[in-house]
């Protein structure tokens, strides 16, 4: 089964290969329904008359193997949906071409193996594309899965969006006792950004349907402090909160995703923010005050106890925090814009501010 997708994708990228030896100006609908047939759309014609601004254009940035997008227009515009959707309508095997297609020229391939050596004790050599799917998450755009040479498979988003404070966010929850999951930050040869994360296993705390008062009342005391601690090194570097950042993992551990927002550490700058000791309760008990106010009170003393023991190895490990965001500074300059000296000044004043 292997070898004939491999075959089968051998195919498709002589194909593409004679595609883009067309200059982009001379290419014609039917070069672009050939190799949509190579690719295996039974119907490319209908699939290319699809009302859209500019589609044979978006179809060979689609295509195109030197280009990690997946998802060929801006998230912002109007028809990004319709994008999406058209996207979508490919069968399966369709999208796994294109995204194995890009991984050679994008160095796509090696990122993608620096990441599963970090969540993989094996540290697999080579892998198989076996899904890809469009998501419709703002830093979260496309989901595959792979397969490495040993038959397990791994769920990863490839992300294009808020790249560098993801990066940036990564190498300090552990340097001071946190979970966090692996990324790995790539810049591909034709200077793309890119960020390649892990999909993350177990329960968002905010937005997951599974999160019912039972459970709630099962589970709250470990997941309050997990958030109190992740909250005290957020608080510290300026992180934007938003429902659906605290994720309840199976081995009993809280950690933060979709961590884009960092520094915003002066005091006109708005933080997006519902403590947890307000949200659960209320979940739990959204017609009994005198319960939920009772609720609210063990939460809270339990997420200050949780958050001034974080900040106290906070402090105690700032010397490494800092030797890492020095080593970060060039990073830090060019995400915030900012002259790095202030901002280290401004996290050194949140964290020995708050003891």
């Amino acid at each position: 089964m292997r070898s004939a997708a491999q075959a089968d994708l051998a195919k498709y990228e002589r194909a593409l290969n004679r595609f883009f030896q067309i200059p982009a100006s001379q290419r014609k609908t039917r070069d672009r329904e050939k190799i949509l047939k190579v690719l295996g759309l039974e119907n490319p014609q209908e699939f290319l008359s699809m009302h859209i601004p500019l589609w044979e254009v978006r179809v060979d940035e689609l295509l195109d193997p030197s280009c990690t997008d997946m998802l060929p227009i801006s998230i912002s515009h109007s028809y990004v949906n319709w994008v999406r959707g058209a996207i979508r309508l490919m069968p399966d095997s369709a999208r796994v071409k294109i995204l194995s297609s890009k991984l050679r020229a994008t160095g796509l391939k090696k990122a993608i193996l620096q990441l599963l050596s970090r969540i993989s004790a094996d540290a697999p050599r080579d892998f198989e594309v076996t899904d890809v799917q469009l998501v419709e998450k703002v830093h979260k755009d496309t989901l595959l899965t792979v397969r490495d040479s040993g038959g397990k498979t791994y769920s990863l988003y490839l992300s294009r969006f808020g790249c560098l404070g993801e990066y940036i966010h990564g190498g300090l929850p552990g340097l001071v006792g946190l979970p966090v999951l692996p990324v790995v930050h790539h810049m591909t040869p034709q200077g793309e950004e890119i960020l390649l994360k892990p999909k993350e296993e177990g329960v968002n705390i905010f937005l997951d349907d599974g999160v019912t008062a039972s459970r709630i009342l099962r589970e709250w005391p470990w997941w309050v402090e997990g958030v109190a601690r992740q909250d005290a090194l957020g608080d510290c570097i300026g992180t934007v909160l938003r429902y659906g950042h605290y994720v309840a993992t199976p081995g009993k551990k809280v950690i933060m995703i979709d961590n884009i927002e960092l520094f915003h550490l002066d005091d006109t700058d708005v933080r997006i923010f519902e403590p947890i000791h307000d949200f659960l309760p209320r979940k739990v008990f959204p017609n009994d005050p005198n319960r939920r106010e009772d609720l609210e009170g063990k939460m809270k003393a339990a997420y200050d106890k949780a958050y001034r023991d974080q900040m106290r190895i906070i402090v105690r490990e700032w010397g490494e925090i800092e030797r890492y965001l020095i080593q970060m500074r060039r990073h830090i300059r060019t995400y915030t814009g900012d002259v790095f000296e202030k901002v280290l000044a401004n996290i050194k004043a949140r964290v020995f501010g708050k003891r």
